[in-house]
């Protein structure tokens, strides 16, 4: 796919993430973010030809229903196209491959992990015209269709298969060995942005299994673009550029990070490594 392809510089990546990020939920387009995504890490990426193939898949399944609105006629035909014609599968033996994140790399290889397969899902649906949205359920992460019909919860790592109830409390009995109960919050609808901030953080948990400490700082630049204040992010992001003996920069993360929890439990450790930095820049 990436023959020929023009060289988009990540910076030019980064901005148009941006752009993306802020518009309103409703005008944000899920498939081009998570590909805008990948393109920091193949800046020569096509993302209108990978829209272009959702698309199209999403044509074949309207063609198919032929205008109807009945939501269990459509899944049934975007889980014949999705599963049986074209083998989308769950791949998840190296959780810790950042390809498993990325939706062009899904794309490519029909395969990979449930939170990238429920965009493709998702974003299927959607041009459908079905409205749907993901579900982070602890163990996995879904699908959920709801209407004036009801609510239907779909498992897209496992072939588009509908669950009941009790199927998605055995998901979460084998993280919790049963001693928490499903409940309606369990199964909220996730954002857009919720599941970008999910696939960044995805990719910043791989890259850091893989010691590439810049590309888990790409990550959690563009997490902090959708939630600027977010502590943890803040943190990890000062801690990082430590690592890499950015001080200047880890001290304003870190002030950031106190900033924005100044009753955490690390807050006297975190003054400290402040404290410490400026000590060292004074005498360097």
């Amino acid at each position: 796919m990436q023959t020929g392809r023009v060289f988009i510089h990540p910076a030019a990546a980064r901005g148009r993430f941006r752009e993306l990020a802020d518009l309103p939920e409703e005008r944000l387009d899920l498939g081009e973010a998570s590909l805008v995504i990948a393109l920091e890490e193949y800046p020569r990426l096509d993302v209108p030809a990978y829209l272009e193939r959702i698309e199209r898949w999403a044509h074949a399944v309207r063609e198919r229903t032929e205008g109807s609105a009945d939501p269990e006629r459509i899944l049934a035909q975007i889980n014949r196209l999705l599963f049986e014609e074209e083998g989308f599968h769950g791949e998840g033996d190296d959780y810790y491959d950042p390809k498993g994140a990325l939706l062009n790399e899904v794309l490519d290889r029909h395969a990979g992990l449930p939170l990238a397969l429920s965009i493709v899902y998702i974003e299927i649906s959607r041009r459908a015209g079905l409205p749907a949205a993901g579900v982070s359920l602890p163990g996995r992460f879904l699908v959920r269709v709801a209407g004036s019909f009801g609510e239907i919860v779909i498992d897209p790592f496992d072939s588009g298969r509908v669950l009941t109830g009790m199927e998605c409390q055995r998901i979460m009995d084998q993280v919790f060995g049963g001693a928490v109960k499903l409940s309606e919050h369990h199964l909220r609808p996730f954002g857009k942005r919720e599941i970008l901030a999910r696939v960044l953080a995805h990719l910043k948990a791989s890259h850091l299994a893989h010691r590439n400490v810049e590309a888990a700082i790409a990550a959690i630049d563009r997490i902090l673009i959708l939630d600027e204040n977010d502590p943890y992010e803040l943190r990890d992001r000062g801690m990082m550029a430590m690592q890499l003996h950015r001080y200047g920069e880890a001290t304003r993360f870190l002030e950031r990070y106190l900033a924005a929890m100044p009753s955490a439990e690390d807050c006297s450790s975190v003054r400290e490594q402040i404290e410490w930095i400026r000590a060292w820049l004074d005498e360097n």
